[in-house]
């Protein structure tokens, strides 16, 4: 009887064991490694994805340069397949019909809008790729110059794909870097408005196979609620970095006048790399005035001196350190002027902090936004430190009795 009654006990046990009968094995996957967006015929979705081959993904196979095809060993290591619907779902149960192995989002980290699509609007999309379980809400979101299809056929030359140079070109933080999250979290917010970097395609070299070559970012797109209303430039976008605080790896270069080499007239140039940035946003309200203040305090190193100037010294210091306040200052209201009355449109999300500080104020003046935010008024307060010469002191391959002391 004892045997028969660890028997019945173990029993139950077993039945909870689930096994693996449900699995998918990883050979019946289709990795998708960039999902592009796209307007089709009579309104439609035209979608694009780019899908790893698996047995290309070897070492050996990529390390051939030049030879066989188009893109040489990049070509094998990717393939697109395109689908159209009437929605999203409906484009991407079609494009199951062109893949042999089940659709796999696990590996997708970048999501790009067509212009076109961008400019009717993405609301749609977005619901997609929010709701379903697969897509991660940390996966990047772009806007693409043209199609957006066009950047998953090309061909990166180091990279093993297109989607894998636009990533890693995104987390240099060399412009905007949106995830999927937060272009939700901006869209829904007071603002109701956001921006997404820009992608445009790099021209192939003349040594090049066609293709050859990657997407790369440049400027912003600008959306309102969530239609694509306009884009500012790169050097615009260096100044919305700047109030988001967002700057990171970033060079400012400035002129000194008359401190050039050629003549007392002439105006060299200082680069720096900021090491620090800090940036507070201070919304004020007198009666019927809004107000915004940016604090920004900003630290650099000198890594070129183009300019007579021994910023050893330190009065010849103090005035550099006034040119990159002024610089600094001017890159910001340039944004301001173009974000704030020209695209009228909050990616500032100034809207944010008044409602922070001001929530009943807010309350009362939210449905307002659009009017208040274009008449705003904003001062600017920059204070700026540089911290580091370099490892010389006079300007580097200029005479000592060249250099300017004092």
């Amino acid at each position: 009887m004892k045997p028969f009654k660890k028997l019945i006990c173990a029993l139950p046990l077993i039945l909870l064991l689930e096994g693996c009968w449900d699995r998918t094995e990883l050979n019946d996957l289709g990795l998708i490694t960039a999902f592009a967006l796209d307007k089709g015929k009579n309104n439609n979705v035209l979608v694009s994805v780019q899908i790893v081959i698996p047995q290309n993904q070897s070492g050996g196979i990529a390390s051939g340069g030049g030879g066989g095809g188009v893109g040489g060993g990049a070509m094998k290591r990717t393939t697109i397949r395109r689908a159209e619907g009437i929605d999203t779902a409906d484009a991407l149960s079609k494009l199951q019909r062109v893949i042999p192995r089940k659709q796999f989002w696990g590996q997708c980290k970048v999501f790009i809008f067509g212009e076109d699509l961008a400019k009717s609007g993405i609301q749609e999309q977005l619901d997609f790729l929010l709701r379903h379980p697969q897509p991660r809400e940390r996966g990047l979101m772009f806007v693409s110059k043209g199609k957006a299809g066009d950047a998953l056929e090309l061909f990166p030359p180091i990279e093993r794909s297109s989607a894998e140079a636009i990533r890693k070109l995104s987390d240099l933080k060399i412009g905007m870097q949106v995830t999927m999250e937060q272009l939700s979290i901006m869209l829904k917010g007071e603002s109701k408005a956001a921006a997404l970097p820009l992608l445009y395609i790099l021209p192939t070299t003349k040594s090049a196979d066609p293709y050859q070559t990657i997407p790369y970012i440049f400027g912003t797109a600008v959306f309102k609620k969530d239609r694509m209303i306009g884009t500012i430039s790169e050097d615009l976008t260096r100044g919305v970095l700047w109030i988001n605080n967002e700057i990171r790896e970033y060079t400012v270069t400035f002129k000194m006048k008359g401190a050039g080499r050629t003549g007392k007239e002439d105006s060299g140039n200082v680069s720096l790399k900021p090491i620090r940035a800090s940036v507070k946003l201070i919304p004020n309200i007198q009666g019927k005035q809004w107000s915004m203040t940016i604090k920004v305090i900003t630290e650099g190193d000198i890594i070129q001196n183009g300019t007579v100037l021994n910023p050893m010294d330190p009065e010849l210091l103090d005035q550099m350190n006034l040119a990159y306040q002024k610089d600094v200052t001017k890159r910001i209201q340039r944004a301001l002027d173009e974000v704030q009355h020209r695209l009228k449109t909050d990616v500032f999300h100034f809207a944010r902090e008044f409602h922070r500080k001001y929530p009943k104020q807010w309350e009362a003046s939210k449905d307002r936004w659009d009017e208040i935010f274009p008449k705003l008024k904003v001062n600017i307060e920059v204070n700026t430190n540089i911290t580091r010469t370099g490892n010389l002191n006079a300007p580097g391959g200029l005479p000592l009795e060249e250099v300017k002391e004092k």
